[in-house]
């Protein structure tokens, strides 16, 4: 075939990262409340705001419930941040008295995630002549593939694409 689909690589555990407004809502960059999303290059301080304010339930302690789709969403983020499994996050939520000990620890478990991260992109984005090459270079290799993808389109829709040799 000509058009190859793609294969994703998302993991099924946390594959949707839920709204921090609304728990059943789909986090994203385009919804108008900043306070809704962490972005990759929030700073620890509006990390720390943006969890702090978050909603939950007042439904006493912290686990996961079918019914609470805010708890389970933090608890989810939680486990992507540490590497932990959803067992490990349930046994370690039991000891927790509340949303106000587990809130702190969500925001520096988000942070120490961010942090290499972020520290990468600061070094990434000061040395402009790296960045310059890399786009050149990435500009230059998607056209070599997309001038191939379009020709063999081409070849497959019955065109003759110019260095083909003729078909009598």
């Amino acid at each position: 075939g000509v058009f190859i689909e793609p294969e994703a690589l998302i993991l099924k555990s946390n594959a949707r990262v839920m709204s921090l407004q609304d728990g059943t809502a789909k986090m994203s960059k385009s919804a108008e409340n900043d306070l809704s999303r962490i972005n990759m290059l929030d700073t620890p301080d509006e990390i720390r705001r943006k969890i702090k304010k978050c909603k939950t339930d007042s439904l006493k302690g912290v686990g996961y419930d079918p019914e609470r789709p805010e708890a389970n969403n933090l608890l989810g983020i939680y486990e992507a941040m540490t590497g932990m499994t959803k067992e490990q996050v349930a046994a370690e939520a039991a000891t927790w008295t509340g949303w106000g000990t587990f809130k702190p620890l969500l925001a520096d478990a988000i942070i120490s995630h961010l942090e290499p991260i972020q520290q990468r992109y600061k070094e990434i984005t000061e040395d402009k002549e790296y960045v310059t090459s890399v786009l050149a270079e990435g500009a230059e290799a998607a056209n070599t593939i997309a001038t191939r993808t379009l020709d063999n389109t081409k070849r497959s829709m019955g065109f003759a694409v110019p260095g083909d040799k003729p078909k009598f």
